[in-house]
């Protein structure tokens, strides 16, 4: 009885880093392929692509099963926070000064 717990929390496990990992990347992917857009537009775009590939799990079960759920849930989170940190880790850099201040002379 434990060890079929301990498979049970093992393929559980196996599925959310599963989940987390392809969510990740989806979003990732997102921002490096959209960088000719504006914030404004990619924002929007980021949810709705959080959206799509939260809804895709459908495809793998029927949707009363609460662990189908659970992993549209977990999907759309880690896509949204991976493309939010990106952007905002992108958006850094453009606003970074693009030649250093001129260092004054001490004397």
């Amino acid at each position: 009885m434990i060890i079929a717990l301990f498979v049970f929390l093992f393929v559980l496990l196996l599925g959310l880093v599963v989940t987390v990992g392809l969510g990740l990347l989806v979003g990732y992917a997102f921002v490096a392929v959209s960088g000719k857009l504006s914030l404004a537009a990619r924002i929007p775009l980021l949810v709705a692509l959080a959206v799509g590939t939260a809804t895709l799990w459908l495809s793998l079960g029927e949707p009363a099963n609460v662990l189908l759920a659970l992993a549209m849930l977990v999907s759309f989170v880690a896509t949204l926070a991976s493309g939010a940190v990106f952007l905002g880790r992108e958006a850094g850099k453009r606003r970074a000064l693009r030649h250093p201040a001129p260092v004054w002379q001490s004397w």
